[in-house]
């Protein structure tokens, strides 16, 4: 047989598989769907924000005023509750601090990045309402709010008397407002991005997901549920409607990363790197270098499903969707989210065993 048609031959069988592999897959998708609906109502929409009273002193208006502010919010994303009493999993940086993902790091809400958001808020309302001019008259432009509260402070002007974080959750087909609490998370320096919260309710009838002991396997059919926010990542824009969605892929490969994102310009070096540490995982079936270990996939996610359940065909849960992978199109000149990446429930397994957490194992 010659070349050219054997490599015909060869092109031949590769369609047919395809064709027949996209066809299975979507008779499953359509099979699934009843059964996605049942794990929907296990899946929470979280929605990060901070509270607390904050002082100002006008020294152009000659007034002191005191600023209440009752929640201002941060960020939004997904979770999912492990417990009929309320323990909630989710991506660490969705309850964590918002601005640390412009420097790809992984990092709580501490008191002075809460005390930081609240300044933001207070100064920018005030400036908007009561003196447009004050950062002028500082010495400052008014739209640099960060110089016009750092010459604020500096002057005595501007005093927050008392601040926290407030995590909101909605729970489909429930009508009523709860928050929760910040139990426990991964290690932000192995780039563990998991958060294990806790409703602040008497609730214990919930219903809750099952957790999948296997490890993920290459080009194994996953479906992912979360709640899709604004493209911009403000929650004043997200909907008004919150509802859930469902993406479907398969599980690509496994990379090694530490407490960073995926580089949307990656090196030959990074490239050969990820490769490695592949092959690593692959042969060893564990972590590399004290690295996490994320794995890929082809389903698309948005800004606000992350945290959100990662399902495998029989709807356990395999691990936690952390973000989508940015790729620039050179020839559309534009940037669109291609796959996404998440950690597996390995990591649920062991932050709930830590803290005495009993969840459905399977």
């Amino acid at each position: 047989m010659k070349f050219k048609q054997l490599s015909l031959l060869i092109l031949a069988v590769l369609i047919i598989v395809t064709t027949i592999v996209i066809l299975q897959y979507s008779t499953e998708i359509s099979s699934n769907s009843n059964n996605n609906l049942q794990t929907i109502g296990s899946v929470v929409y979280i929605e990060n924000g901070v509270s607390g009273v904050v002082i100002i002193n006008d020294p152009f208006l000659n007034i002191k005023t005191t600023i209440n502010v009752i929640y201002q919010p941060i960020d939004t994303g997904t979770g999912f509750i492990v417990t009929n009493n309320g323990y909630i999993i989710t991506a660490l940086h969705v309850v964590g601090d918002l601005e640390s993902s412009d420097t790809k790091q992984l990092k709580i809400l501490n008191n002075s990045s809460i005390q930081h958001y609240i300044e933001l808020s207070v100064v920018e309302d005030y400036i908007a309402h009561e003196n447009p001019e004050l950062g002028y008259k500082l010495g400052t432009s008014s739209a640099d709010l960060n110089d016009t509260i750092d010459i604020l402070k500096q002057r005595g002007l501007l005093f927050v008397s008392s601040k926290q974080q407030v995590i909101k959750v909605k729970i489909p087909n429930i009508n009523q407002n709860f928050t929760a609490k910040l139990v426990d998370m991964g290690n932000p320096n192995l780039g563990e991005d998991i958060a294990l919260l806790k409703l602040n309710t008497n609730l214990n009838n919930l219903s809750t997901l099952n957790i999948s002991s296997k490890k993920p396997i290459t080009l194994e059919k996953i479906h992912i549920c979360g709640y899709p926010g604004s493209n911009d990542s403000d929650p004043d824009d997200a909907p008004i409607e919150i509802k859930p969605s469902v993406s479907y892929g398969f599980l690509t490969t496994a990379t090694a990363i530490n407490n960073t994102n995926t580089n949307n310009n990656p090196t030959l070096q990074s490239i050969i790197e990820n490769i490695f540490n592949w092959i690593i995982i692959s042969l060893k079936s564990q972590t590399v270098y004290n690295k996490s270990t994320y794995y890929g996939t082809t389903a698309v996610t948005t800004h606000g499903e992350s945290g959100g359940p990662v399902f495998d065909k029989y709807n356990n849960v395999l691990g936690i969707i952390i973000f989508g992978v940015e790729t620039v199109d050179i020839y559309k000149k534009q940037i669109k989210i291609t796959s996404s990446l998440f950690i597996s429930s390995n990591y649920i397994m062991q932050i709930c065993k830590k803290n005495n957490v009993s969840i459905n194992i399977i």
